[in-house]
């Protein structure tokens, strides 16, 4: 598999149905986050660039039998930043993440059936959300305007510690930086930048204290999840694993291509623990 760089371009294919979603901050509860991706990643230059039609053959998506067909295709383009957030598990230049939140600086493209690439979308960080870039448009796309925070029940992905304080992350939007972001009911540092009523800082990594990965993770029937919101009665859930057919059997919805999600009873978890994984050598 070629090896992965801070400033390696990367891109993910968006389900039809998904994309109006994404443009529109539009969150569906125990389904859909318009910030985060799982499921299946390509480096850019891997994939020549091609009208629609060749690009969802070269993505092998039309032998998938349940993909919606239609004129254009919408793609994510972000840098890859850490190379210990993909999985590789083909001999083919084809990437996996379980779940992961979206680089500040992410970007929407469409690309129409003649091979002309548009930009229509580009995300600032997960206090802001998307930015259409494209003409206004009516339906869920146009529903949710910036900024609209994203700020879960469950603490995870990417956290840091910046001069001995604690604060939520994203990477980018610069190879080699995070965006950092407050606490929840906590006062922004004096340097922090206000961006439409959000207050963020882009900082080096190698100026910071620590760069971790957090999630929860347990048992659900046997099959191993990721906590991804808690409620009083009701969690959400992502599947980590790869029975599909199992996941579908006990319930949860194919959110994505190969991935899916559910919203569960608490009282059906075991072995929930947080996990932590340190991004920066010590």
């Amino acid at each position: 598999m070629p090896e992965l760089t801070p400033d390696t371009a990367m891109q993910k294919v968006v389900l039809p149905g998904l994309v109006d979603l994404t443009l529109g901050n539009v969150v569906v509860p125990g389904r859909f986050d318009p910030h985060r991706i799982a499921g299946f990643v390509t480096r850019l230059e891997d994939v020549p660039a091609s009208p629609s039609a060749e690009l969802l053959r070269r993505f092998g998506l039309d032998q998938v039998a349940a993909w919606p067909v239609t004129d254009d295709l919408h793609v994510l383009r972000f840098y890859a930043h850490n190379p210990q957030l993909y999985i590789a598990p083909f001999e083919c230049s084809v990437y996996q993440v379980d779940l992961v939140e979206l680089p500040a600086g992410t970007e929407l493209w469409r690309i129409d059936s003649a091979g002309d690439e548009h930009r229509v979308g580009a995300y600032l960080h997960r206090q802001v959300g998307w930015i259409s870039t494209g003409p206004p448009m009516l339906g869920p796309a146009g529903w949710h305007r910036p900024p609209v925070s994203t700020r879960p029940t469950v603490r995870r992905g990417l956290v840091a510690e910046y001069h001995g304080t604690d604060f939520d992350a994203d990477f980018g939007p610069r190879p080699g930086e995070v965006t950092l972001h407050p606490l929840p009911g906590t006062r922004p540092p004096a340097e922090f930048l206000d961006q439409a009523g959000a207050y963020a800082l882009a900082v080096a990594i190698d100026e910071l204290d620590s760069l971790d990965v957090i999630c929860w993770r347990g048992g659900w029937h046997g099959l191993p999840v990721e906590l991804v919101e808690s409620l009083p009665e009701q969690t959400v859930i992502h599947y980590i694993g790869e029975n599909g057919p199992r996941a579908a059997d006990l319930g949860l919805a194919e959110v994505d291509y190969r991935v899916w999600r559910g919203c569960v009873p608490r009282s059906e978890l075991t072995d929930v623990e947080e996990q932590r994984t340190a991004l920066l050598a010590s």
